[in-house]
C-alpha cells in the first residue's frame, strides 16, 4: 500500500505516522473530518514500537513519550537526574538526550503500558526524593524491630 493510499497521523506531535486503517473520513458542516479509532491503543502501539525498535529517539518522540506518561517535564527530569532544561533542550532539537537517559526513559515507557504497578510506585518514588533529609547527614535509630530512619 502507498502512502498515498493512508492516512497521514500528525494529531500525536510526530511527522513520520502513517495509518493503514483504524480510521473513517467524515463529512461534517465543517469540512472533511477524521475519526480515529482507539486512539489510546493507537498511542500505546506507537510508544512502544519507538521504545522497542527506534535506535534513537528524537526530540518529538521523546515529548510524544513524556506526555503518554503524563509527566511535566520537571518531573521526567527528576527521575532521571537532569535538569528541566535538559528536558527542554532535547524536545527542542537543541541537543541530543544521553544514552542512560534514553534507556531509562525506554524502560519507564515499556513498565508504563505495561501496568507494572510496582515499577510505576518506583519511579514515582524516585520522582519525589526529598534531598533535603539528607543535606545534614543520615539519622537512623534502632528499634525492636530493626534499624530504620529516625523519626
Amino acid at each position: 500500500m502507498k502512502k498515498e493510499d493512508m492516512y497521514h497521523y500528525t494529531s500525536c506531535g510526530l511527522r513520520n505516522i502513517w495509518l493503514r486503517n483504524g480510521y473513517e473520513v467524515k463529512v461534517t458542516s465543517y469540512g472533511q473530518g477524521v475519526a480515529i479509532h482507539n486512539v489510546e491503543g493507537l498511542h500505546k502501539a506507537i510508544g512502544l514500537n519507538l521504545v522497542q525498535n527506534k535506535p534513537q529517539l528524537t526530540g518529538a518522540e521523546i515529548r510524544f513519550l513524556r506526555k503518554e506518561l503524563d509527566m511535566p517535564q520537571s518531573q521526567l527530569a527528576s527521575i532521571l537526574g537532569v535538569s528541566e532544561n535538559s528536558i527542554r533542550g532535547w524536545e527542542k532539537h537543541r541537543r541530543k538526550i544521553t544514552k542512560p537517559a534514553e534507556r531509562v526513559l525506554r524502560m519507564i515507557y515499556q513498565e508504563y503500558v505495561n501496568d507494572d504497578s510496582s515499577f510505576r510506585g518506583l519511579i514515582e518514588r524516585l520522582g519525589q526524593f526529598n534531598r533535603d533529609i539528607y543535606a545534614n547527614g543520615m539519622k537512623l535509630e534502632e528499634t525492636e524491630s530493626g534499624w530504620s530512619t529516625a523519626a
